[in-house]
């Protein structure tokens, strides 16, 4: 699955840092619509109707017509036909909450820049509520296509950013996270036990590197460093993704591990002196 082998007419393409679909993901759900992951009932897929909604929450039509019809006039949902869709201004608030802090704003242009030195896919990741969140991704010159979209989230023990994320955190941040989201196995090569975990966090400690040899999508790796503050502790971390057969030798551990751990230093040093220079 190397991108050279890719012809151009079979391009795949995958969604996340691992750069694979996660098959295991649920298909959307009005019961998540109604605690406001997406109103629509159908991420990206299309719109959904009131009688889905009212069946799969448990609600009365006129309560479900009542708060999409509050959700139209403040412009979160539009209606097309007898379909309900995401509006734009989830747009607005998605940006704002992504410029929330420094890291975004000091990590896109690193982020970028490894992209087109690599030609692969680019992460940046962030830590909320135990699990990782993209804010930002960009696609290199490879071949195979990936998903850029942000916002998506992930567990932290099976993904190359959780891990480096995890690997600086506090030790009450690791408890919680593997008491709350467990290690749940997505191939065979997923950390599923405490012990492995923390001997994987002590060596990403060291060479504040992390890696998914393939531990959340068969056949798929990255490789990311931590974004640190002052106190070592982890504000995000950066990634590069790409198929198994190609991220592997010099390539992999060498190449590609300056590149993100050149990155994140660099986003790191940036934020800090931003810091200080604003008291």
């Amino acid at each position: 699955m190397c991108s050279s082998s890719v012809s151009s007419h079979k391009r795949i393409k995958y969604g996340h840092e691992h750069a694979g679909y996660d098959t295991r993901r649920e298909k959307p759900d009005p019961i998540r619509s109604h605690a406001g992951d997406d109103p629509g009932g159908h991420r990206g897929t299309g719109g959904g109707r009131i009688g889905r909604i009212t069946e799969t929450t448990g609600l009365t039509k006129s309560t479900v017509h009542n708060h999409l019809s509050t959700l139209r006039q403040e412009g979160y949902v539009v209606k097309d036909g007898e379909d309900y869709h995401l509006g734009l201004r989830f747009l607005q608030l998605g940006e704002s909450a992504r410029n929330y802090g420094p890291l975004f704003a000091f990590a896109r242009s690193e982020v970028d820049a490894i992209a087109a030195e690599t030609g692969e896919l680019a992460n940046l990741a962030t830590r909320e509520n135990g699990r990782g969140v993209y804010l930002y991704r960009t696609q290199g010159e490879t071949e195979v296509q990936f998903s850029t979209d942000a916002g998506e989230r992930h567990d932290l023990h099976c993904s190359a950013t959780g891990k480096a994320m995890l690997a600086f955190a506090p030790q009450a941040v690791v408890d919680e996270v593997v008491r709350t989201h467990g290690l749940d196995p997505y191939t065979e090569h997923t950390i599923t036990s405490r012990e492995e975990l923390e001997s994987d966090l002590s060596s990403v400690r060291e060479e504040q590197l992390a890696l998914d040899l393939e531990e959340y999508e068969k056949g798929l790796r990255c490789i990311a460093s931590p974004i640190l503050n002052d106190d070592d502790h982890a504000l995000g971390a950066v990634s590069l993704s790409g198929p198994a057969m190609k991220f592997t030798g010099e390539y992999f551990h060498e190449d590609l591990a300056e590149a993100v751990k050149s990155a994140a230093n660099v986003i790191s040093l940036n934020i800090s002196r931003a810091e200080d220079t604003s008291y």
